[in-house]
C-alpha cells in the first residue's frame, strides 16, 4: 500500500473523536508494513501527531459529555454519563474534590458499578457530570436520586459554585426542592450556561437506606405540572380517608362500639403511612421514618382487630380467631424489638428483612383468613372478603409494578391506594349493613319480647285469679292458726317469764358465788410486801372461774418463803368454781396447817387427797386440776432459790436476759389413774435467780385462745411474747400481753379461763 492511497482515507472520519484511536492504530500498522513509508517516516510521524494528538497526550473525557439539545422533554437515563469517586474517608470537601489531583480518580459510572454493584450505607460518593447546553433553556430540574443527604455543587449565573442540599434526613425547610412526590426522587433547581460546558458535582450519602443515583433532566414547567397533578390526587385521597375516619369516630362516640374504633385506627395508620411515604412529614425527617415503619405494621394489627369484631370471629371462626390473637401478640413484640434496633442504629437495611418477614406472615395470615371467611358464607364476611379482595389486588399490582413486571408509567403505590379506597368503601357499606342487621335483630327481639310478655300477662292474670282463691282459703286457715299461735304465745310468754325469773336467780347466785371466789384469792397488798413489781392477768370465761391463783408467805425458821401457784381445775363456770374451792381448801390445809413447803410433796398430797375426798376409785369421777407451784426464798449470798414442781403446767423465767423453761410432770392432780401407775410422785426442779430476774406461771387458757384464723395462740407465741417484752416493767408487760391476746382473738369467743402471773425478783 503506497502513501497516496493512505491519504485517500476520509480525513473527516479520522478527525472524528469516535474513530481517533482506531485510525491511529491503522497508521501504525501501515507504518510497520510498508517499505516505502519507512523512507518517509519523519514526514509520517509528523502527520500522525497532527491527526491524533489526544490519543497520545491525555485520556478522552468528553465522550461522557451530555449535550442538552431539547428544552421541552425529559432527558432520562443519564447515569451513564456520570464519573464516580468513592470517598473512603467520608471527610473530603468540595474544594478538595474539585482540585486537579483528585479529578483523575473519577471513573465512569458503568466501570465503577462493575467493582461496586451496590452503593453502601454510611459511605460518601461523589459524582461529576458535564453538561453542554445546546437548547434555549438555562433553568432545569435535576433528578439526583435517593439518599439520606444529597449535596449539589453547581455554578450560578456568575460562575461561582453554590451548594444546595436535599435528602431523606434533610428537613423540608432546608431542601432545595421540598417535595418528593414526583417519582420519589430528590431533585434540585439547576442553572446551565448557554455557552460552553457546565461541570456539576453531586455528593451522596445514605444513613438509613442504601443511596443511589438516578440522573434525569426535566424542564420546570413539566415538573410543576406533574407535581400539581400528584398533589391534587393525594389531596383527594387523604381528604376522602379523613372524611371516612371522622365519620366513624363520631359513630364510635355515639354507639360506643369498638368495631368503629379499630376501623378508624386502621384508616389512620394507613393515612399516616402514605403521608410519610410521600414525604409530607419531611419537616421532621427522623420522625417521618419511624412513623412510616410503625404505621404500616400497625395497620395490619388494626385490620385483624377490626375483622374479629366486624364478622364476630369468636362465633364463626373461634379457633382461627385464637391463632390471630397469638400472632398479634408475637408481632407486637417483634415490631417493638425491630423499632428499638432502628431507633438506636438507624440501620434500616439490616432491619428491612425482618420487617419484610413480618409483613410476609401478615400476608399469609391475610390470605388464609380471606379463604376461611369466604367459605363461611356469612353475609357480613362477604363484605369483608370483597373489601379485602380489592386491597389484595391493589397491593399485588403495586408489587408487580415495583419489580417491573407491570409497566404503566405511574407510581406503583397508586394501585395500593386505589385498592385501599375501594376496600374502605366496601367496609363502610358493610358497617352500614351490619348496623341495619343489628337494628332488625333488635326489632325482631323486641317484637318477640312483646309477644312473650303478652302471653305471660295472660298466664299471669289466670294464675293471679287462681292464687287469689287459694289465698282467700289460706287466709281463713291462717286466721285460725293465728288464734292458736296467740294462745301458744301467751303460754310461752308466761313460761319465758318463769325462765327469766329462774335465770335471774341463778345468775344472782353465780354472781354471789363470784364474790365468794374472789374472796379466797390472795390480796394484792400481801403480794406487794414480797414482790414490788408483778402483774396478774385473770379472765374467767364465765362469771365464776375454774382457774384460780394462790399466794402466801411462810416463815420457816429464820427464812421467809413465798409460795406462788397458778391452778387450772377441770371445767369452767360453776363446776370449775366448785373444784377451785376444793383446791384452795386443800392448799391451805397442806401448806398453812401441815407446814409442807416442798412443792413436789404438796402436789403429791393434793393428788391423794382429791382422789380420796371425791372417791374417784369408786365413782369413776375424773375431775382434777393442773398446777404450777413454786417456792421462792432468799439465800445468804443475795441470790434467790426457786423450787418448782408442776402438774402439766411449766414455769418460764428470765435469767441473764434469756428466756428459760422448767418443764412440768406429764400428769394431773387427781383424775384417772393409769394402769401401770402404782404411786403418782411429782418432782422438784431448783434454779438460782438474781435480783431483777423474772418468772411466770400460767394456765393453759392463754395458749388455747382461738384467733381469727381459728388457730390457737400456742406456747411458741407465748415464748416470743415474753421474750419481746422482757425489758419492760411488769405492769407494762401486762398491758402488752393483754393487747396481744385481744389482737389475736379479734371477735372470737374464749374457750377457757385465762390466768397469767408474772413476778420480778
Amino acid at each position: 500500500m503506497d502513501f497516496r492511497n493512505f491519504l485517500s482515507i476520509n480525513f473527516t472520519n479520522v478527525l472524528n473523536v469516535k474513530y481517533q484511536q482506531s485510525s491511529c492504530k491503522l497508521f501504525e500498522k501501515i507504518y510497520r508494513t510498508n517499505e516505502e513509508m519507512r523512507k518517509d517516516r519523519y514526514v509520517f510521524i509528523l502527520l500522525i501527531l497532527f491527526i491524533c494528538p489526544p490519543s497520545f497526550s491525555q485520556k478522552q473525557l468528553d465522550y461522557r459529555q451530555i449535550k442538552v439539545s431539547s428544552g421541552d422533554t425529559m432527558i432520562a437515563n443519564l447515569n451513564q454519563y456520570l464519573y464516580i469517586f468513592k470517598d473512603s474517608t467520608n471527610e473530603l470537601t468540595f474544594n478538595q474534590i474539585s482540585q486537579k489531583k483528585l479529578q483523575s480518580k473519577f471513573i465512569p459510572f458503568d466501570k465503577f458499578k462493575k467493582g461496586n454493584p451496590r452503593f453502601l450505607r454510611n459511605q460518601v460518593y461523589w459524582a461529576k457530570l458535564t453538561l453542554s447546553n445546546k437548547s434555549n433553556r438555562n433553568h432545569w430540574i435535576l433528578y439526583a436520586g435517593k439518599g439520606s443527604i444529597i449535596e449539589l455543587y453547581s455554578p450560578d449565573k456568575k460562575g461561582n459554585y453554590v451548594k444546595k442540599i436535599n435528602g431523606r434526613l434533610v428537613s423540608r425547610s432546608e431542601r432545595d426542592i421540598s417535595q418528593l412526590i414526583v417519582e420519589s426522587t430528590y431533585k434540585f433547581h439547576l442553572h446551565i450556561t448557554s455557552s460552553g460546558t457546565t461541570d456539576i458535582y453531586i455528593k451522596l450519602k445514605g444513613k438509613i437506606f442504601s443511596p443511589g443515583f438516578n440522573i434525569k433532566l426535566e424542564p420546570p414547567y413539566r415538573y410543576l405540572t406533574k407535581e400539581s397533578q400528584l398533589n391534587y390526587f393525594q389531596s383527594i385521597f387523604h381528604g376522602a380517608l379523613w372524611i371516612i375516619l371522622l365519620y366513624n369516630v363520631i359513630l364510635f362516640i355515639i354507639v360506643r362500639d369498638k368495631t368503629y374504633l379499630y376501623y378508624t385506627a386502621y384508616i389512620f395508620s394507613y393515612s399516616i403511612y402514605y403521608l410519610g411515604y410521600y414525604d409530607f412529614l419531611a419537616e421532621y425527617p427522623l420522625f417521618q421514618t419511624y412513623v412510616a415503619i410503625v404505621s404500616l405494621q400497625l395497620s395490619m394489627v388494626f385490620y385483624f382487630l377490626f375483622m374479629k369484631l366486624f364478622v364476630n370471629a369468636k362465633s364463626i371462626i373461634p379457633k382461627w380467631s385464637r391463632v390471630i390473637n397469638v400472632w398479634l401478640y408475637i408481632k407486637s413484640l417483634l415490631v417493638f424489638i425491630v423499632f428499638i434496633y432502628i431507633y438506636n442504629t438507624l440501620d434500616l437495611i439490616k432491619a428491612e428483612p425482618y420487617l419484610l418477614l413480618i409483613i410476609l406472615f401478615d400476608v399469609i395470615l391475610f390470605i388464609i383468613t380471606f379463604v376461611i371467611l369466604f367459605l363461611t358464607r356469612n353475609s357480613l364476611a362477604r363484605y369483608f372478603v370483597a373489601g379485602s379482595f380489592f386491597l389484595m389486588l391493589g397491593w399485588g399490582l403495586s408489587a408487580f409494578s415495583f419489580v417491573g413486571w407491570l409497566k404503566i408509567g405511574i407510581n406503583e403505590n397508586y394501585f395500593s391506594q386505589g385498592g385501599l379506597f375501594l376496600e374502605l368503601v366496601l367496609f363502610s357499606v358493610g358497617l352500614g349493613y351490619r348496623e341495619r342487621k343489628n337494628e332488625q335483630e333488635k326489632r325482631l327481639a323486641q317484637e318477640e319480647n312483646a309477644r312473650i310478655l303478652k302471653e305471660q300477662n295472660i298466664t299471669l292474670e289466670r294464675k293471679v285469679k287462681e292464687r287469689t282463691i287459694e289465698i282467700t282459703e289460706k287466709n281463713e286457715e291462717l286466721m285460725m292458726q293465728k288464734e292458736e299461735i296467740l294462745t301458744q304465745r301467751d303460754a310461752l310468754q308466761e313460761r319465758g317469764e318463769e325462765l327469766q325469773f329462774a335465770y335471774n336467780q341463778i345468775t344472782d347466785s353465780v354472781r354471789y358465788a363470784q364474790t365468794i371466789q374472789n374472796a379466797i384469792l390472795p390480796f394484792e397488798q400481801k403480794i406487794k410486801r414480797v414482790f414490788e413489781d408483778y402483774f396478774i392477768i385473770f379472765y374467767p370465761k364465765d362469771i365464776v372461774s375454774g382457774d384460780f391463783y394462790w399466794f402466801n408467805t411462810i416463815e420457816d425458821g429464820d427464812n421467809v418463803k413465798a409460795v406462788v401457784s397458778a391452778i387450772d381445775c377441770t371445767g369452767h363456770g360453776v363446776p370449775g368454781a366448785f373444784m377451785s374451792m376444793i383446791g384452795n381448801t386443800l392448799l391451805n390445809e397442806t401448806i398453812n396447817e401441815k407446814r409442807i413447803f416442798d412443792p413436789a410433796e404438796v402436789l403429791t398430797r393434793l393428788h391423794d387427797k382429791i382422789r380420796q375426798d371425791l372417791r374417784q376409785a369408786e365413782t369413776n369421777n375424773s375431775d382434777g386440776m393442773d398446777m404450777a407451784l413454786c417456792v421462792v426464798e432468799q439465800m445468804p449470798d443475795q441470790q434467790y432459790k426457786l423450787t418448782f414442781s408442776g402438774a402439766k403446767r411449766p414455769l418460764y423465767y428470765i435469767h441473764e436476759g434469756e428466756l428459760e423453761q422448767l418443764k412440768a410432770d406429764r400428769f394431773s392432780i387427781g383424775g384417772e389413774v393409769y394402769e401401770d401407775e402404782r404411786e403418782r410422785i411429782f418432782t422438784n426442779k431448783e434454779i438460782m435467780l438474781d435480783k431483777g430476774d423474772m418468772f411466770y406461771l400460767l394456765t393453759d387458757g392463754f395458749g388455747d385462745t382461738p384467733g381469727m384464723d381459728r388457730k390457737r395462740f400456742g406456747s411458741r407465741n407465748i415464748k416470743k411474747m415474753i421474750t419481746g417484752a422482757k425489758d419492760l416493767s411488769m405492769p407494762a408487760q401486762k398491758e402488752n400481753f393483754e393487747k396481744t391476746l385481744a389482737n389475736h382473738m379479734g371477735d372470737q369467743e374464749a374457750r377457757d379461763d385465762v390466768t397469767f402471773l408474772g413476778f420480778k425478783i
